[in-house]
């Protein structure tokens, strides 16, 4: 019953996609990061939902529907195809025998194509609040149900992220989930009814029990570099305030023995078998880039025993450490740094690195062109810090999680880029010419 209410509902919004190529873009989005059919035990387990409004948005493009001199050129556009360009050399340059070499290529190069396509459909504000919306409502279900199941079960839900994806794993999806709480709060913000931003609130309060009540110390992490930074630096100090003390209570209150220990050994992780083992993974993702540098070995080499056994005894760039010669089997790389080091190599992740830095230095950029624009611009202001924010977020989360390929990141920098040249046009053009909607209020 569950399904065929979900393929009904997909055959009424097809015609709105068929009607506007956007809606087609938004419903790509929501349905790769929501991956619907994953909660499903019928027919539509095996539908290709993604995959479908993919090709029509595709379609929709390459029949005109969209001019494609409304494309927005831009340096992000231009390092992700660096990015993938690079990314197809590493894989067939990658070591053989290989299983996860394929699938997370293909994983980085929808998440690229998504995101490259993006300049066709958001130029302006509405489109900022769309895209948000597509975030929220895609990832954020993940977080509202693991936070509801935590909830209800008095901090006893293990926490799981939908099968078959990257989020399966609770680490995973702990980190991402950080990601979007900026996304939730800059929606509470400018929601236009009441209601829509009281269920924006719930739904960051209901996530952020989901990341603590998961005992994801990355996850723990992320989390805490969100509330300190929206305490010290937003607008609404009291309300960031009143969601961390709340959040920390409702934790305290609800997690079980095990999670809050857990937790402790953030302190003693150079006693915390499980954090050698992080540190051993990482050894061998720098060794297999230093005898790879330029290509690396391929998607995820490091996680294949064959290539392990050849590398862990190689001290790669934590040689001053003297570690012992690990007994146990290939672990993943735990970091998306060395990840991506290991797999793209060093001119793979200097390209990374910079697509990530770009977006910071973007949100500077767009702080100093939304002071003269004053007012009516303090949107685009708040939305640049809420994006710097889940940018930031990644970066300390993503540092001990293999998340390295993840779209919505990409996503989030494309969306730092688009507000970017927004904001440089408005600043370019008669400021007097704004339109009311534009005028602080909310979308």
């Amino acid at each position: 019953m569950r399904d065929l209410a979900f393929a009904l509902m997909l055959l009424a919004v097809f015609p709105l996609a068929l009607a506007r190529p956007f809606n087609a873009y938004l419903l790509w989005g929501w349905t790769g990061m929501l991956a619907p059919t994953t909660y499903f035990y019928g027919f539509m387990v095996g539908a290709r939902v993604n995959f479908v409004c993919a090709i029509l948005t595709l379609a929709l493009l390459l029949l005109g529907r969209v001019p494609w001199r409304n494309y927005q050129y831009n340096t992000v556009t231009w390092l992700y195809l660096l990015l993938a360009i690079h990314a197809t050399l590493a894989f067939w340059f990658g070591y053989a025998g290989n299983p996860d070499n394929a699938q997370y290529y293909e994983i980085l190069l929808k998440g690229l194509l998504f995101s490259m396509i993006m300049p066709f459909f958001v130029r302006e504000r509405v489109h900022f609040h769309a895209m948000f919306i597509v975030i929220a409502l895609g990832l954020g279900v993940h977080g509202v149900l693991n936070g509801a199941k935590t909830l209800l079960s008095l901090g006893g839900h293990r926490m799981l992220g939908p099968e078959g994806t990257m989020l399966t794993d609770r680490n995973h999806l702990s980190t991402v989930l950080a990601l979007i709480l900026p996304i939730l709060l800059y929606l509470h913000t400018y929601a236009a009814h009441r209601v829509i931003r009281l269920g924006y609130l719930g739904a960051f309060c209901v996530v952020v029990l989901a990341i603590l009540g998961g005992g994801s110390r990355a996850g723990f992490i992320a989390v805490s570099v969100v509330g300190l930074w929206l305490i010290l630096t937003t607008r609404r100090k009291g309300l960031a305030f009143l969601l961390v003390t709340a959040a920390v209570l409702s934790f305290l209150a609800f997690a079980p023995a095990d999670i809050t220990e857990r937790m402790s050994t953030i302190k003693e992780a150079e006693e915390d078998r499980s954090f050698m083992g992080r540190v051993y993974a990482w050894r061998v993702s720098s060794a297999i880039a230093l005898a790879n540098p330029v290509f690396g070995g391929g998607f995820h080499a490091v996680q294949v025993q064959d290539i392990w056994d050849s590398f862990k005894s190689s001290p790669g760039l934590l040689g001053f450490m003297n570690l012992p010669v690990p007994e146990f089997a290939a672990k993943a790389a735990h970091s998306i740094y060395f990840e991506v080091m290991g797999d793209l190599g060093f001119v793979g992740l200097g390209i990374f690195l910079f697509i990530l830095l770009r977006s910071l230095r973007s949100r500077q950029v767009i702080k100093r062109a939304t002071a003269q624009l004053g007012l009516p611009y303090q949107w685009a202001s708040d939305m640049a810090d809420m994006l710097m924010l889940a940018v930031l977020a990644y970066m300390v989360g993503g540092a001990s999680v293999s998340v390295g390929y993840l779209e919505v990141i990409y996503m989030v920098v494309m969306l730092m880029e688009l507000l970017r040249q927004h904001v440089a046009r408005a600043l370019d053009g008669p400021i007097r010419k704004i339109s009311a909607s534009d005028v602080g209020g909310k979308a």
